[in-house]
């Protein structure tokens, strides 16, 4: 019996959640299921999506936006067959849960990032509200979670966790550079939000010091958003202006770094990062902070497929550089590594995870 579903999205034009459900919606379909993708906002879809997914996008804008949204996808799940409906992030959650009402369609909710920052930044930070949002928030409400990482599903109360999965991000293999062989520039290249909790201005940092003996190499970090002229600041003070280079968004993210020199994250927290994921399948030589939720503790080792280091810890970021620029024995073993996470990872065997829950 051909599973039908229905994967609900604010929009398919930047974010890690929602290339990751272009990548779902996509790969479900191929793999025999019957998959409509709502898209609640009228936004450009950036993210490719197979053409055997039915796509449905709202073009509503402006006041009472989010009321007309609401309606209409009401009337969608209403009209399909579909049992399941799956939304990302806790906003387009809690639109779902709404527009479910009088339907009773199952509902797979997802965490898809670092849940103890996203509450800490809530107006209550005391014990009884983050009791509440631990054991009677949002999930509660679900029928089943997905959890990228252990240590997130821990955060929550037994009650959500007996009903809940363990499933990581898939890698798109198809869509992704075979590993380059060749002598790699001497590039360093980072990706994600200019946020605070991507922490770039630590890795401009680090760079700063690495560079004073390794001149010739550069960094580029690929990106957009408030931080942006904060970075651009810290870059001319520190004199780097030739050097650091940051010029936006890119679409072709992994053409763009497949001959990098290293992969550099220097998050504070993090679900799982794609672009990281995504440069392991790559193979190219990668350093990450091992930060909550445990996304790069998962398939970051040390000494076998890349570096692992503390967050905050300018010392570590320098030593990992430096250790990759000068150690071509370590940087090709633990590229050979690396790239096994293509196979791990691979679209349709995370897809069949998510078809297995319906």
């Amino acid at each position: 019996m051909i599973k039908s579903v229905i994967f609900v999205t604010g929009s398919l034009a930047d974010g890690g959640a929602e290339k990751v459900m272009s990548i779902l919606a996509s790969g479900c379909a191929e793999l025999g299921a019957d998959v409509t993708l709502v898209v609640l906002r009228p936004k450009k879809i950036v993210y490719p999506v197979s053409d055997k997914v039915k796509i449905v996008q709202f073009t509503d804008d402006g006041k009472l936006a989010t009321i007309k949204r609401i309606r209409k996808l009401h009337r969608v799940l209403k009209e399909s067959a579909a049992e399941v409906v799956i939304p990302f992030l806790p906003i387009i959650s809690l639109y779902t849960m709404i527009a479910n009402i009088g339907l009773r369609k199952k509902v797979i909710m997802s965490e898809r990032a670092d849940p103890r920052a996203q509450f800490n930044n809530l107006p209550w930070k005391d014990k009884i509200g983050n009791f509440f949002m631990r054991k009677c928030g949002l999930f509660s409400l679900a029928d089943w979670m997905v959890f990228q990482t252990p240590d997130a599903q821990s955060y929550y109360s037994e009650k959500i966790q007996k009903k809940s999965s363990i499933i990581p991000n898939p890698l798109d293999i198809d869509k992704l550079p075979e590993r380059y062989d060749g002598e790699r520039e001497k590039r360093i290249v980072a990706a994600g939000r200019f946020s605070e909790e991507k922490n770039f201005a630590l890795l401009i940092d680090g760079f700063a010091t690495f560079h004073e003996s390794f001149p010739d190499y550069t960094l580029t970090i690929y990106g957009e958003g408030a931080l942006r002229k904060d970075y651009e600041m810290q870059i001319q003070e520190l004199g780097l202006g030739g050097s650091v280079k940051l010029p936006g968004f890119a679409s072709n993210l992994p053409e763009e770094i497949n001959k990098a020199a290293m992969y550099i994250s220097t998050s504070n927290h993090e679900g799982i990062s794609n672009s990281m994921l995504e440069a392991l399948g790559m193979g190219i030589p990668t350093i990450v902070t091992d930060c909550p939720v445990g996304g790069s503790k998962m398939f970051v080792h040390t000494g076998d497929n890349g570096v692992l280091i503390q967050m905050e810890n300018k010392n570590d970021l320098v030593s990992a550089m430096t250790l990759i620029a000068t150690n071509s024995r370590y940087v090709k073993h633990i590229s050979n590594n690396a790239i096994k996470i293509r196979e791990q990872l691979a679209a349709p065997n995370i897809c069949q995870k998510w078809l297995q829950l319906l």
